[in-house]
């Protein structure tokens, strides 16, 4: 595969805070075919086996996929996926503070099969960290996570397969780069979504029906309380989420963080999530900047500071 470059090295790209870049680091992929055979009753494999490329690995796809998942499953339950930058990466500090996750997997490109790292990040690489990132990911392939998946036996169709995800020449990375929402935030939105829905749906179907119809009132604001220093958009959008479908508003929240996702930074959002709720800073109702400190009773400014 002739090496390639994306088009996000020649411009810088300009993230906004919901926003994520999505890189895709694509290899070929070989494997070895063990035909089995039976022998006394017992099952035995060919050996060695024969070398097949990633066009005939792409027709054993779903079990790959399968096995692929399994190596990369929790340790515990309730555990996140094996994550390359969650302990394995001890290189460069600048990469793993712009580089949140690096996943391994598999793409059919074009009826072939290839090896896929996908790495999320929160600022463009400069060109020497995404060649250290991809040597990273070559010594992964060859001596960590991929050392460990090529020793598994895959069953298919008249015998098995393992799959080799280190590179037969020099390292050779194939990327693709696209901007994509947080996954982040939007798997934490997913949750808080799929939690309330049923509460919501079934709290609608007691409302009585009536012939009668009347105006819509203009639904108001609920109230959400924050504390002075919880200052990250992170932290205030899931917790306005919750608030509004809870509240019966769901096509608000919707709307909302829609809009949100929109804007390039905290104060812009922070508008916004203040039309669809009243906030109140500290318990206080909000009427001046969360960060003034206020004056106590018989105090005058000045002794107030």
């Amino acid at each position: 595969m002739a090496k390639s470059e994306t088009n996000t090295r020649q411009k810088k790209i300009q993230l906004k805070n919901q926003e994520r870049l999505q890189m895709k680091l694509l290899s070929p992929l070989t494997g070895g075919f063990f035909r089995s055979y039976k022998r006394r009753g017992k099952e035995y494999f060919e050996n060695p086996g024969r070398g097949i490329d990633g066009r005939e690995l792409a027709q054993y796809e779903t079990a790959i996929r399968k096995a692929v998942d399994r190596e990369n499953r929790p340790e515990i339950e309730g555990g996140n996926p094996f994550d390359l930058m969650d302990g394995c990466f001890d290189g460069s500090p600048s990469i793993r503070e712009k580089v949140e996750h690096g996943r391994i997997s598999v793409e059919n490109i074009g009826g072939a099969l290839y090896g896929c790292t996908t790495l999320i990040l929160k600022e463009e690489l400069e060109d020497w960290e995404l060649e250290e990132l991809k040597d990273f990911v070559s010594i992964q392939y060859s001596d960590g996570w991929g050392e460990g998946f090529e020793q598994r036996d895959i069953p298919a169709d008249g015998g098995m397969v393992r799959v080799y995800f280190d590179f037969v020449d020099s390292p050779n990375f194939q990327i693709e780069s696209a901007v994509i929402k947080n996954p982040d935030l939007e798997n934490q939105k997913d949750s808080i979504l799929e939690s309330n829905e049923s509460r919501f749906e079934s709290n609608q179907s007691r409302i009585p029906e009536t012939e009668t119809s009347y105006p819509q009132k203009k639904k108001s604001r609920p109230k959400l309380s924050l504390l002075r220093q919880n200052r990250h958009l992170f932290s205030v959008l899931p917790g306005t989420l919750q608030l509004l479908i809870k509240s019966g508003q769901k096509k608000e929240a919707d709307e909302m963080y829609d809009r949100v996702s929109k804007v390039h930074g905290y104060d812009e959002a922070l508008e916004i999530i203040r039309e669809y709720v009243e906030i109140e800073w500290g318990g206080t109702k909000e009427k001046a900047d969360p960060g003034e400190q206020k004056q106590k009773p018989g105090q005058t400014k000045e002794q107030g500071r």
